[in-house]
């Protein structure tokens, strides 16, 4: 029998670098954006004293976050931000209406939507 070039097969051996199916796993993924901190206002500090419910902490500190995210503007506050925040879809408008009563938000109530939250005094840095 004779014996076979090893040169001749080197061109089946070649990987093709486009080949979706070789590439690393982990070199596809984007790295997940973490939430890290919240700039508080030391106006929001002090009003937030006279709050009696958690929820408006919370609350407070969701729509800040949101508010700093969406570039300075007004937050559309959802059920499901709530769950973000916490707090349950009843808790949300407790805190919301004692938010409004301490001053530190102004709240555009639309008709079967989410409410648009627009915190005073919180600028965007």
């Amino acid at each position: 029998m004779p014996e076979q070039d090893p040169l001749v097969e080197l061109g089946a051996l070649r990987i093709d670098p486009a080949d979706p199916n070789l590439r690393p796993k982990g070199a596809t993924r984007k790295a997940k954006w973490q939430k890290k901190f919240v700039h508080v206002p030391w106006a929001w500090v002090d009003r937030l004293r006279e709050a009696r419910y958690i929820g408006t902490y919370r609350v407070a500190l969701h729509l800040l976050y949101e508010h700093w995210r969406n570039g300075g503007r007004s937050v559309v506050f959802p059920n499901g931000a709530s769950k973000e925040a916490g707090v349950s879809r009843r808790v949300k408008w407790h805190a919301l209406r004692e938010l409004e009563r301490l001053g530190l938000v102004a709240i555009e109530r639309r008709q079967r939507k989410s409410p648009l939250v627009t915190p005073l005094g919180a600028r965007k840095s």
